[in-house]
């Protein structure tokens, strides 16, 4: 018999897929055919026009250095407009997604750059051969759970380059503060008990509010239907299957997810909450929405999304709905919202927060597999196929409450000394900074006016500007013109947020949140060890090693030396000419590592002072705005003040003062 799949020819899913029952409807499919049209599907995911999907590595980086090549040259020979034309056509040849939203000359950069062809051969090739796992049924919970073990090895062998690479590169800032990248990861959301730690305040602040306005949550439970997955819960085949990723599952989630809010705006039902997504056994997506609302509207909002959950296929589950849309209405009186999801939070993220003494199976996931390994392979399953595992929807933007946190007092104070912001907008984000320093997110969701609130409405946003610079060298590609904004590696401004726009109703300040200006150098050129001072105390025959203190972590690290300490008595000999000639050239690279370095903490210091001259001259109309503000303020107050007294002496009355004259 044919084949039940059909070949689709651009972008990185699967290039096999029909949008109806394929197999089920087929006449007189049995399972060995099923399997072989799997088998036959599987073999094609390595076929990606001019690539072929392996684990070679090397040979991804050749091909990707190839691709970028032949579009310098097509460049060179035909010029931009007919090179990038033959380049997004090299591009869908490889079943890649081309890049969109760019200028021409920023569309061109991208693909004459190796690492952005190798960027997306590398996703490319991850995703082909993990669904390839999947179609050959290597990914269920009597196999590979969630992911498959050829998938996840490659994601522990990636992590594992990853960790070396960070751990040997050195972030120096322009006080010559040094930190391994490694370290800096450790202190952001890339800590997984930074992110779990994160995610409960923020979902026991919403909680809080929710209480506080009187308003309803539940749990639901969103399955896609039987034909985006590939084998059954007992871990058979399944003959429906329509060959869809699990970001094609995602996508049909999405779709829907929309489709249910739009509906809600067009009704006038406002809601808010987090979004969950989480893997089955066989990889294949599925959704817990905890979400509040108010009391008289739970009816209709979930029965929109119970519509629009069910709307594929609706007669698998007419003899019960739950099976795809479940439904779980939070009662306070047994436990909290924040009680509830937080094990859903835990096994997304390390598991290791909700595994409690004395509770049978609190370490175990819904398949019985032990948290400890089971998260990882949900990390891993996350990673694969791009998919985000947690999504709040109707708060303000996370963004300032992590700009707020960052800040430090003594900095703040020297900037507002320097712009002089508006009084009222001081005492605004003074307010936030300290409730979110607290980690009190309740009011911090109170003093940006709730959820559920246009996020043009609050009073505080981020504030992004492009970064400006005097680098005779910042020049468009193309063109060949000089701009004083900050290019990015394609020749595009940079555009990135440095502070916070504070709104109050008399006016508006600017706040500089990110003080410091990085440059990344390899760990061996930041600590460049003093060979001169080797050579004046040590000879090649007593020299053991030279290492360098990495426990200083916040300065330059100092070199450090060890010697072997010879019992006799013999005099030490020369330096011969050779010697001398290999020392000394050593001596002439470390110097120039040293220069080289404190030139560049030069160029950042020189552009943190241009950074702070631009800030302070965008915040001089702000300030001339509000003295004449203040004066216009004063002029009122004398007004109300002359007329009040009118009004004491009778020379006036009520009916002369025109309406809102005291509002």
């Amino acid at each position: 018999m044919s084949s039940p799949f059909r070949r689709q020819g651009v972008g990185e899913c699967s290039p096999v897929l029909e949008k109806r029952p394929l197999l089920a409807s087929a006449a007189g499919a049995s399972m060995p055919d099923i399997i072989k049209a799997r088998n036959a599907l599987a073999e094609a995911q390595l076929d990606c026009g001019p690539w072929k999907c392996h684990n070679d590595e090397q040979a991804l980086i050749d091909h990707a250095n190839a691709q970028a090549r032949a579009v310098e040259i097509d460049a060179a020979q035909l010029g931009p407009e007919k090179a990038l034309a033959l380049a997004l056509h090299r591009v869908k040849a490889h079943q890649v997604n081309p890049p969109m939203g760019f200028t021409h000359s920023g569309m061109l950069a991208r693909v004459t750059c190796p690492y952005w062809w190798r960027r997306r051969l590398r996703r490319l090739t991850n995703r082909r051969l993990e669904q390839r796992q999947r179609l050959l049924g290597r990914t269920h919970k009597k196999a590979g759970i969630y992911i498959s073990d050829e998938g996840y090895r490659r994601h522990t062998d990636q992590a594992t380059k990853n960790a070396r690479l960070l751990e040997g590169l050195v972030a120096i800032n322009q006080d010559g503060d040094e930190y391994t990248l490694s370290e800096l990861a450790e202190l952001g959301l890339a800590n997984p008990k930074n992110r779990y730690t994160e995610l409960m305040v923020r979902i026991s602040g919403l909680e809080h509010w929710g209480v506080k306005q009187g308003l309803t949550s539940s749990m639901w439970t969103i399955t896609l239907h039987s034909a985006k997955h590939p084998m059954r819960h007992n871990g058979s085949p399944n003959p429906k299957y329509d060959g869809a990723t699990p970001r094609e599952g995602q996508a049909c989630l999405q779709k829907q997810w929309s489709k249910t809010r739009a509906a809600w705006d067009r009704a006038g039902l406002r809601v808010y909450g987090l979004r969950i997504v989480e893997p089955h056994h066989d990889g294949t997506p599925h959704w817990h929405i905890l979400v509040w609302m108010r009391p008289e509207d739970e009816a209709q909002v979930t029965a929109i999304m119970r519509r629009y959950a069910l709307e594929h296929c609706p007669e698998e589950v007419a003899h019960n709905t739950s099976i795809r849309f479940k439904s779980v209405r939070i009662d306070p009186s047994k436990g909290s919202a924040t009680g509830y999801v937080v094990k859903y939070v835990c096994k997304n993220v390390n598991g290791e927060q909700h595994t409690r003494k004395n509770v049978d199976g609190d370490d175990l996931d819904l398949y019985g597999e032990p948290l400890a390994t089971s998260v990882p392979r949900v990390e891993a399953w996350s990673r694969c196929w791009g998919i985000r595992q947690f999504q709040f929807f109707g708060e303000p933007t996370i963004a300032v409450w992590r700009q707020l946190r960052s800040t430090d007092e003594e900095r703040l104070a020297d900037w507002e000394a320097a712009t002089r912001p508006e009084p009222e907008a001081a005492a605004i984000l003074h307010d936030a900074r300290k409730v979110a320093i607290a980690g009190d997110y309740y009011k911090y969701l109170c003093l940006m006016g709730g959820p559920m609130q246009p996020r043009d409405a609050a009073p505080i946003r981020p504030w992004r500007v492009v970064r400006q610079t005097t680098d005779i060298a910042n020049c468009d590609r193309i063109t060949g013109e000089w701009t004083s904004d900050t290019l990015g590696h394609y020749g595009e401004p940079m555009a990135s947020t440095w502070g916070l726009v504070v709104n109050s109703q008399v006016g508006q300040a600017e706040y500089l949140t990110r003080y410091y200006r990085w440059t990344i150098e390899r760990k061996g050129e930041a600590n460049a060890v003093d060979f001169k001072r080797v050579t004046e105390t040590a000879t090649p025959l007593n020299l053991v090693g030279v290492g360098v203190d990495s426990q200083r972590v916040g300065e330059a690290a100092a070199p450090r030396i060890f010697i072997t300490k010879c019992t006799d008595g013999d005099a030490v000999t020369p330096l011969d000419e050779w010697e001398q000639q290999v020392t000394g050239s050593f001596g002439e690279h470390d110097r120039h590592l040293r220069s080289e370095r404190q030139r560049r903490i030069r160029n950042i210091q020189q552009q943190a002072k241009i950074d702070a001259r631009q800030y302070r001259a965008m915040s001089a109309k702000r300030r001339i705005e509000h003295e004449e503000r203040e004066r216009l303020r004063a002029t009122i107050e004398e007004g109300r003040a002359l007329v009040i007294g009118w009004l004491a002496r009778g020379e006036l009355s009520p009916a002369d003062i025109p309406p809102g004259v005291f509002a």
